[in-house]
């Protein structure tokens, strides 16, 4: 999808098999009318809005997270119930991550996170954190937060680019059903394509990081109990290009899951 996709999104994302949803920037849909908008194009193209990114106020995040940030999060859980999204996924990387070292960093996270989870799941939705964690850091997390509406939103290429080469794979395993939406993506390549991806300007990682091997990972999905989302995060020169890599990527993964 284009990167600031509007409602003509809805329109595009018909045109290719298999798809059936879109995640949108939740920021857009804070205004009523622009919610129902969205719902109304959503319903004329029969593609739901599967979820919302989350944006929190300027200055704001989950490692200063407060009233503005709670406020924020209310209001994107009310606009995800009026376009029936059942994901509200929130990022956090590296200077707006948590450090899992340090509870005066991510204690503000855990304290919004423990309270929101109830609101979010009396909507019958979850949230999703997509973080530049170590898979043991995810872990160490949701453990604090321990509630069953806050949940990994799982990255597997981008854990291994972030700086955890392996995790990403290692993860799908491990968190397995708890894993509420995924993102699939695999640098400018099709997802199918192996390669080495270029070196993340913020990972710590001396050299580049393999991309993932998803011949091998989708066997891992199916098996462990996910019974999310696949989110498609990936790079089009044009919205032809979108529509025809788009139609190969969905045919690939669906090898594994009919």
């Amino acid at each position: 999808m284009p990167r600031k996709p509007g409602t003509s999104a809805y329109e595009l994302a018909s045109s290719i098999p298999g798809l059936s949803g879109l995640e949108v920037g939740g920021g857009r849909l804070l205004d009523r009318a622009n919610a129902l908008a969205y719902k109304k194009e959503s319903d004329r193209w029969r593609i739901r809005t599967v979820s919302l990114y989350g944006a929190f106020p300027q200055g704001t995040t989950l490692v200063n997270a407060g009233a503005p940030a709670e406020e924020t999060l209310r209001k994107t859980i009310q606009a995800g119930e009026l376009v029936g999204a059942t994901v509200i996924a929130l990022g956090g990387f590296f200077d707006t991550c948590p450090k899992m070292d340090s509870e005066a960093s991510y204690g503000p996270c855990v304290e919004l996170l423990k309270k929101m989870g109830p609101v979010a799941a009396d909507s019958g939705m979850s949230i999703a954190l997509e973080l530049s964690l170590s898979l043991a850091e995810y872990q160490k997390l949701m453990g604090l937060v321990g509630h069953p509406a806050v949940r990994p939103y799982w990255d597997a290429t981008g854990t291994d680019h972030m700086g955890h080469p392996g995790d990403g794979t290692k993860g799908l395993e491990v968190l397995g059903s708890s894993i509420c939406q995924m993102h699939l993506k695999n640098g400018r390549k099709l997802i199918e394509e192996r390669h080495l991806l270029e070196k993340h300007p913020r990972s710590l990682q001396p050299d580049r990081t393999m991309s993932i091997d998803w011949t091998k990972a989708l066997p891992i999905v199916k098996a462990s109990g996910f019974e999310g989302w696949f989110a498609f995060e990936t790079p089009h020169a044009s919205p032809e290009a979108c529509v025809e890599e788009t139609k190969k990527n969905v045919a690939f993964v669906m090898k594994y899951f009919s």
